[in-house]
């Protein structure tokens, strides 16, 4: 098996992507992509099962899962503390759990006096769902099950290095935001607003279709208006405004919690993420609005291509940076 050629399946509410990667020295070479639709969890294992038949020898698979009955949470701690006593003991008063029933993994750091620890506890029965059909498939040798969130902090440590960051990403279906230093989470917000939610609201607000809401997104989008701008443009500007500060409160709440709350840095720089990205202009209101320097992520400077590469998927596919977070995850 060649340890360099690399697959991430990420799975989210309605779609599963795929990415086929091979790492050359530092670089890494996308190879395939492709993307899958579902209404239902239960189509996912035809679909897999479709996946594998198109792979032509066993490969290196790392799944990244964003699921409604996997929890994540950020605990802090003194820099004293037993954590992994601590964490069993909050997660079981906070979410009401049977600790025997999940499988439980955390990432802890320090930061001034105090320790800060990523949690995830994933439902056996979730993990057992999954891990049947992909090891039935004999083609995806499983090396990790992830989070979104996990996936997305590594693609961006690996394109801006270490610092203080707020990750922004909106995708067709759900929202977060992760506060990191470096690689390593400081807090986390996982939220019901997307790219639907957006394009729908200006649908209703402007009496237009979602493809004419999408075209004033990417032509118009957050571009402010000056004294002479029509009366037209003013407010279409202020739709989507009203529409956009429904995540930029939730930003703002974050930024609070980690230099207010928490006490525990500043952040230096936004990272817009997905769909966000098809937003004109997102990165300079977002950077007047905060006071911050927003930083487009752009995959192509960590990644490259091959030559046939069809880029029309890409289009369609929702988590492509989530996919390529979870295929250059380093084997140990």
């Amino acid at each position: 098996m060649d340890v360099n050629l690399r697959c991430a399946v990420v799975i989210g509410p309605s779609q599963l992507d795929v990415c086929v990667l091979k790492k050359k020295g530092k670089t890494y070479v996308i190879n395939s992509i492709a993307y899958y639709d579902f209404e239902e969890e239960k189509e996912i294992e035809d679909i897999v099962y479709n996946l594998a038949e198109n792979l032509p020898k066993e490969i290196l698979t790392n799944i990244s899962l964003k699921h409604q009955s996997v929890i994540e949470h950020v605990y802090f701690y003194k820099g004293n503390t037993e954590i992994r006593s601590s964490v069993y003991k909050d997660l079981k008063r906070d979410y009401e759990i049977e600790l025997k029933d999940y499988i439980i993994d955390y990432e802890e750091n320090s930061v001034s006096d105090r320790k800060v620890v990523y949690v995830v506890a994933i439902p056996k029965s979730i993990l057992d769902f999954y891990y049947d059909f992909f090891y039935k498939t004999k083609k995806f040798k499983l090396y990790s099950f992830e989070t979104h969130n996990v996936s997305l902090k590594r693609v961006v440590n690996r394109f801006l290095g270490d610092g203080y960051f707020l990750n922004c990403a909106v995708f067709k279906d759900y929202s977060a935001i992760l506060a990191c230093r470096g690689n390593n989470i400081l807090a986390i917000r996982n939220l019901r607003y997307s790219w639907k939610e957006l394009v729908d609201y200006l649908c209703e607000a402007g009496g237009i279709s979602g493809e004419e809401a999408e075209k004033i997104l990417k032509e118009m989008g957050l571009r402010e208006p000056d004294q002479e701008s029509q009366e037209k443009d003013k407010l279409i500007y202020k739709s989507i405004s009203e529409a956009f500060d429904q995540f930029t409160i939730e930003v703002q709440r974050t930024i609070d919690y980690i230099t207010t709350v928490q006490k525990i840095g500043n952040i230096e720089r936004l990272v817009s993420i997905g769909e966000l990205n098809r937003i004109n202009k997102v990165d300079s209101y977002i950077s007047k609005l905060f006071s911050l320097e927003t930083v487009k992520f752009e995959p192509q400077k960590i990644v490259e291509f091959d030559d046939k590469i069809e880029f029309s998927v890409l289009e369609h596919m929702k988590y492509f940076e989530v996919c390529v977070g979870a295929a250059i995850r380093e084997i140990r």
